[in-house]
């Protein structure tokens, strides 16, 4: 029976340098299945350049060294790949230019998340192309947008107000892309767009009926609603509903607003 930690060390150390070529082989075969279940091109990230970043990353002199700490379990597949794919993204996003971008967007097979919209949005003066609605801000009719361009999914609306497009990665900005409502009757139109409000009042009996009766006056179908009060007695109140257009979310938020006991209301920004 081995006691002491040094020599459980040794033994190990012995049985990784005798197994080298094992851990080896199965380095590429966890590396390989990672890709797979990923749906990761291997080709594309094991370029000299990208394994040479992992290398000084992780401080090894050469790759089968980093295969065998994948084998013996000294490292994870998935970090390893990661690190791969990061560094072809970068090199990547630094090339593409927004022709490349207009036609992967044109060539996704993306579905509108407002389903049986007429017309909607135009991107860089090209109409009907694949866009869908974020959910980190739904941006509705009226509110001033901006494209991103995803890998994938097509292309995503923002509004310009959105935390996630404000705080965008230097390397990503390329991916920004000019657009905007198309000129349509949207109240008229019969479209519904999801939007949410966060509602902070002093709490008091009746507060959700009140809110919930000026909602179901304007015939505005709610799709969630939270409440929670913390221990100063302010109530937060986050509701989500479907509406034609900023001006109908306008209108709605100046009734919410006069509601007895409500402080302040806002959108959700991402």
């Amino acid at each position: 029976i081995v006691k002491s930690s040094q020599a459980r060390n040794k033994i190990n150390a012995w049985f990784k340098a005798e197994l080298k070529d094992d851990n080896i082989n199965r380095g590429k075969e966890l590396i390989n299945a990672y890709c797979k279940s990923k749906s990761i091109v291997q080709s594309d990230i094991m370029k000299p350049e990208f394994m040479d970043k992992v290398m000084k990353k992780y401080n090894f002199q050469d790759w089968e060294a980093v295969l065998a700490a994948i084998g013996h379990g000294g490292l994870k597949e998935g970090q390893i790949v990661n690190k791969l794919v990061e560094e072809f993204d970068k090199k990547n996003r630094a090339n593409i230019t927004d022709e490349d971008l207009l036609n992967e967007a044109s060539t996704d097979k993306v579905r509108n998340r407002n389903t049986g919209l007429k017309g909607g949005i135009i991107v860089k003066g090209i109409d009907d192309v694949a866009v869908r609605f974020s959910k980190c801000c739904s941006p509705v009719p009226g509110d001033e947008i901006v494209g991103f361009v995803t890998r994938g999914r097509g292309i995503s609306i923002h509004r310009t107000d959105c935390v996630n497009v404000l705080n965008i990665a230097e390397l990503d900005k390329v991916r920004l892309i000019e657009a905007e409502w198309q000129q349509i009757d949207f109240l008229k139109g019969g479209e519904k767009y999801y939007a949410d409000i966060k509602i902070f009042a002093n709490n008091r009996s009746g507060l959700i009926v009140d809110v919930s009766k000026v909602i179901t006056e304007r015939k505005i179908e709610m799709k969630s609603l939270n409440c929670r009060t913390n221990k100063q007695g302010t109530a937060t109140i986050d509701i989500g509903f479907e509406i034609s257009g900023i001006e109908q979310l306008n209108e709605l938020i100046t009734k919410l607003k006069a509601i007895p006991g409500v402080i302040d209301i806002e959108r959700t920004t991402g």
